[in-house]
């Protein structure tokens, strides 16, 4: 019995890791709205998985041995992702930008296996039913569609009235979870001694304080310190 609850084990580890692969390259769909053709393949995964766990051993004590092993996996994965940024982006990607300035950019679509039509329902639901209106439009790690209208057709009905706004783009990172982000901050034309400087102004002498620090359009370091436990 020994000898099958460690066949179990690893069996359940490999498949694991295995759909863990698998889903890092089917991409984000699986995990946001569902297509037929990408419910029947989660499913066909699902059970492919449950065969490589269990083998051929269809015990309900060795299936319960699977189920505790895979949630063991869940937890320590999750924690890593918390604690490790390289992980996560390993694991989850990164946002892509699929609108830029009203212009499509197919090279990503591409990359982030998201059809025209599908891009384009998204954006109805949003209430933007013209590609022209789109600043800026980011496909999350979740698979949800996230929006920046331009300024001038922003829901303050800016664009009925004719008022002209200014940008507001993007927050830029510059601290995740106490790491400075090096190249977004090269990209700010600031410096690591600027980020420290800043800091000062919270009453924050060491970056690993900080949860999270972004710099929005306006030159504003916007600071989340960490909470004490």
């Amino acid at each position: 019995m020994t000898k099958e609850i460690m066949e179990i084990v690893f069996r359940s580890f490999c498949a694991y890791i295995i759909l863990l692969i698998l889903g890092r390259i089917i991409g984000r769909k699986l995990i946001s709205r569902i297509t037929l053709f990408d419910f029947i393949v989660g499913v066909l995964l699902g059970s492919t998985a449950v065969r490589i766990a269990l083998g051929s051993k269809e015990s309900p004590f060795l299936a319960t041995i699977s189920v505790i092993v895979i949630t063991i996996l869940v937890v320590i994965t999750d924690y890593i992702n918390i604690k490790s940024i390289n992980f996560r982006k390993l694991v989850n990607g990164k946002p892509i930008m699929l609108v830029s300035n009203g212009k499509l950019l197919d090279y990503n679509l591409k990359k982030a296996r998201v059809t025209i039509n599908e891009l384009l329902a998204q954006l109805r639901e949003k209430g933007i039913f013209n590609i022209n209106d789109v600043d800026i439009a980011f496909i999350e790690t979740d698979g949800e569609l996230t929006v920046l209208p331009k300024a001038d057709r922003q829901p303050v009905t800016t664009g009925d009235l004719n008022i002209s706004t200014n940008y507001v783009g993007l927050m830029i990172d510059i601290i995740i979870d106490g790491k400075i982000m090096y190249n977004n901050l090269k990209y700010t034309n600031h410096d690591e001694q600027w980020v420290r400087k800043q800091l000062k102004t919270y009453n924050i002498t060491d970056a690993e304080d900080v949860f999270y620090a972004g710099l929005n359009s306006t030159g504003v370091l916007y600071v989340s310190k960490k909470t004490k436990q």
